[in-house]
């Protein structure tokens, strides 16, 4: 699990807007498998932020339908320290450094998942629930 995390380079957010209906979005995205945490930086003026305000609960996919892995948890902002270091986890990922973004206002999302289910890639059985 946690090598398929560190190999991906996007997976899918899931957030609920205020009226119940499911917001889904590609993003970028930090695994860090010590703390099992996922980060994500979004814009302040997008939906996905828009409703965390609202309603915390967050579920993740990687974009694989062969080797499934579904995070479910609470997204809520990290603090000023969180901030700093993985700022550095995404310029090293990704190339780009969202504390140094002046083409939009964005906001770490640390994602504490509550539920892991994967199968496939050596996961035998549907729905293999990891945490």
């Amino acid at each position: 699990m946690n090598a398929r995390l560190g190999r991906a380079m996007e997976i899918w957010i899931g957030t609920v807007r205020a009226d119940g209906r499911p917001h889904m979005t590609p993003v970028w995205f930090i695994w860090l498998d010590e703390e099992m945490r996922l980060f994500i930086a979004i814009s302040s003026f997008s939906v996905k932020w828009v409703n965390l305000i609202g309603n915390q609960n967050v579920v993740a996919a990687l974009p694989d339908p062969t080797n499934v892995l579904i995070i479910e948890g609470e997204g809520h902002v990290s603090n000023r320290a969180t901030q700093d270091i993985l700022g550095d986890y995404f310029y090293h990922k990704y190339e780009w450094d969202f504390r140094y973004d002046t083409d939009d206002d964005y906001r770490l999302i640390e994602i504490t998942p509550h539920k892991i289910l994967a199968w496939g890639d050596g996961f035998d059985s549907d729905g293999n629930r990891i945490l």
